[in-house]
C-alpha cells in the first residue's frame, strides 16, 4: 500500500504545518468559504484527516466582501486570460507554544469601484490572531487583530519567548519581507516594523517563515507569483533582523519543468518529525498537457534532506509516491472521519459561500437532505448578502455528484445544482419555476474573451404534471464535467439524460486560479419557503 500526492487533493492552497506531541496539524488558505481555515490532522504525514475550521462562528469575522478581483496574469504576461485574485483569508500560518496553538492570518477586503472615491478598486488587509489551548475541540478564540499592509504572516516564538510577525509587505513595490515583534495577547507591536528580506529574485518575495536552528535563523520564502514561476528559497541570519545571507543554490525549490506532474510548486513550510527527518508541505496543482487545472492548487509533501552538518536544506523533488523513510505507509491521503464541524453546519466538510447559512439553510446529520430558503443573491454577485448554497470541495478527479429537488410550484425561482469556483466563473443546471423548464449555464469571465453560455431546454423537456421531482447529475473527469437530468414520476424515477452544451471541457471553467471547485446545491429567488433536495451525494 502507498500514499500519493496531493497528501491533501482539491481547493487545499498555501499549507502551513506544526506537530503538537505526536501529531501533525496543517492548515490551508480558504478564501470566500465559511466555515474558514480547514484544519487536517495527521499521526504520520501520510494519511490525513479532517477534523474541524479554525473560523467557524460567523462573530469571529465579517467575509461578506470576500470579492474576487479580475487582473492581468503577472507571472505570465503572453497570457490572455485573467488571474482571479480572490478575497477573504489568505496564507494561515500555525505554530505551537507553551501549550496554545496560534493561527495569524489575513483577510483581504476588495472594495469596488462603487465603493472608491476614486473610481477604482482598492485592497484592505486585516491580519488577526486566533488561539485554542485544546486544537482538537474545534474551539477557536475570536480574532486579535493587528496592524499589517501586507500578506501572508508568519508567527515565531524565539528562545526567550517573545513572538514575531513576519510577512509579504505592500508599502513598496515590489514587495519585500517584513518584520516586527508582536504581543500576541493584544496584537500590539512591540518593535519597528523592519524590512529584513528583499527575495532571491525580488520577485513577490511572499510566504514567510522563520525557523531557528543551530544558532542561525532561517527565513523560508515564496517567490515568482503562484503559477508557472513559482519557486522557494532560504537566507539566513545570525539576528532576527538580519542582514540574510541567501543559501548559493537557491532556489531551493525551483519552477516546475513544463510537463512535471507538479506543476506551480510553491509557497511551503517545513516541518521536522519525530525521527529528525525534514519534510516540506508546499502548494502545487495537477497540470495536464492540455493545461487542465481540475482542482486547483493543492496539497504537496516532499522530503528534504538537512543533515546538523549541513547550512542548507536540499528540497527533493516532489513525487507521486510517499513512504516514510522508517518504512511506513499509508493507503490513502485524505480520510474521512468524525470531526468538530462548525456550530452553524452540522457536517464537517460542507461549506457556504462567504456566510454561514443561518436560518436559510438545514441539513440532516448525514447530509444526504438539505432544505434551503432561496436568497435573492445570485452566484454571480457578491452584494453583502447572502446566498443560499451548501456544497462540499471537489477531492477527486473522477466521480459524480448527484441531488434530487423536489418540485416547488412557487414562480420566479432558480433551484439546482453548481459546480463553483466564484463569482466569475461556474457552471449549473437548474429548475426556473417561472418558465417550467431546466436551465444550463457556464461563464467564465477571465477568459478573453469572457465564457457564457446557456441553454434552456425545449417543450419537448420540461416537466409535466406528473412530475415530482428532478434529478440533477454531474459526472467529473479529468478533463470533462458532464451535466445529466431526469424527471421522476410516481410511477418511475426517469432515466438520466444528457443536457445539449452541458459536456464541459475543464479548461473553460480554468484561469490562473486561487481558489478550486465547489460543487453543491442552491436556490434563488424571493419568498420564505423551502426548497429540498433528497439523495444528496457531493
Amino acid at each position: 500500500m502507498t500514499c500519493h500526492n496531493p497528501i491533501i487533493p482539491g481547493f487545499a492552497p498555501d499549507p502551513s504545518i506544526v506537530q503538537i506531541q505526536d501529531t501533525f496539524y496543517l492548515v490551508t488558505s480558504s478564501f470566500h468559504l465559511f466555515p474558514g481555515l480547514p484544519i487536517y490532522a495527521s499521526k504520520d504525514l501520510l494519511a490525513w484527516r479532517h477534523i474541524g475550521n479554525a473560523i467557524n462562528r460567523p462573530t469571529q469575522l465579517d467575509l461578506s466582501r470576500s470579492s474576487a478581483n479580475l487582473l492581468p496574469v503577472a507571472d505570465n504576461p503572453t497570457s490572455t486570460e485573467k488571474a482571479i485574485a480572490a478575497g477573504g483569508l489568505y496564507a494561515p500560518t500555525i505554530r505551537h507554544h507553551n501549550g496554545t496553538a496560534y493561527i495569524v492570518c489575513t483577510n483581504v477586503i476588495h472594495s469596488s469601484p462603487e465603493e472608491d472615491s476614486e473610481q477604482r478598486s482598492t485592497i484592505t488587509f486585516e491580519n488577526f490572531i486566533i488561539s485554542t489551548p485544546d486544537i482538537g475541540s474545534g474551539s477557536w478564540s475570536d480574532p486579535v487583530p493587528f496592524v499589517f499592509n501586507g500578506i501572508d504572516p508568519d508567527l515565531f516564538f524565539d528562545d526567550n519567548g517573545r513572538a514575531y510577525v513576519s510577512g509579504s509587505s505592500w508599502d513598496t513595490s515590489p514587495s519585500t519581507i517584513n518584520c516586527f515583534e508582536i504581543d500576541i495577547r493584544t496584537g500590539a507591536k512591540l518593535s519597528a516594523e523592519a524590512v529584513i528580506w528583499e527575495g532571491y529574485s525580488r520577485i513577490i518575495p511572499e510566504g514567510p517563515h522563520i525557523y531557528k536552528r543551530n544558532g542561525w535563523y532561517y527565513l523560508l520564502d515564496a517567490e515568482g507569483g503562484t503559477h508557472e514561476s513559482h519557486m522557494i528559497a532560504i537566507a539566513r541570519a545570525r539576528d532576527i533582523w538580519g542582514p540574510y545571507e541567501p543559501c548559493e543554490y537557491n532556489p531551493i525549490l525551483p519552477p516546475a519543468a513544463e510537463h512535471a506532474y507538479c506543476q506551480f510548486n510553491g509557497h511551503g513550510d517545513l516541518v521536522q518529525d519525530t525521527s529528525s527527518e525534514w519534510w516540506l508541505v508546499c502548494l502545487g496543482v495537477r497540470k495536464d498537457r492540455e493545461g487542465r487545472i481540475v482542482l486547483g492548487r493543492e496539497t504537496f509533501l516532499t522530503p528534504v534532506e538537512w543533515p546538523e552538518e549541513r547550512p542548507w536544506p536540499r528540497i527533493q523533488p516532489i513525487p507521486r509516491t510517499l513512504r516514510r523513510g522508517d518504512g511506513h505507509e499509508a493507503s490513502q491521503a485524505l480520510v474521512s472521519q468524525p470531526g468538530v464541524p462548525s456550530p452553524f453546519i452540522p457536517t464537517l466538510d460542507y461549506v457556504t459561500i462567504r456566510h454561514p447559512p443561518g436560518e436559510r439553510c438545514d441539513i440532516s446529520p448525514n447530509g444526504g437532505i438539505i432544505s434551503l430558503r432561496p436568497s435573492e443573491t445570485d452566484l454571480n454577485e457578491c452584494t453583502g448578502e447572502p446566498i443560499s448554497f451548501i456544497g462540499r470541495r471537489q477531492r477527486l478527479l473522477e466521480g459524480s455528484a448527484t441531488a434530487i429537488l423536489t418540485i416547488d410550484r412557487k414562480p420566479g425561482l432558480k433551484i439546482g445544482l453548481a459546480y463553483y469556483k466564484d463569482e466569475h466563473r461556474y457552471a449549473r443546471l437548474y429548475a426556473d419555476t417561472e418558465s417550467s423548464t431546466l436551465v444550463f449555464e457556464l461563464v467564465n469571465r477571465a477568459k478573453d474573451p469572457a465564457l457564457s453560455i446557456q441553454r434552456t431546454l425545449t417543450d419537448n423537456n420540461r416537466q409535466d404534471a406528473q412530475t415530482t421531482r428532478i434529478g440533477f447529475r454531474i459526472l467529473y473527469t479529468e478533463k470533462f464535467l458532464h451535466f445529466l437530468y431526469r424527471f421522476e414520476t410516481h410511477r418511475s424515477p426517469g432515466k438520466w439524460q444528457s443536457v445539449s452544451g452541458g459536456l464541459v471541457d475543464i479548461t473553460d471553467l480554468t484561469a490562473a486560479d486561487f481558489t478550486g471547485p465547489v460543487i453543491g446545491v442552491f436556490a434563488v429567488g424571493k419568498g420564505d419557503g423551502r426548497c429540498t433536495f433528497e439523495d444528496v451525494d457531493i
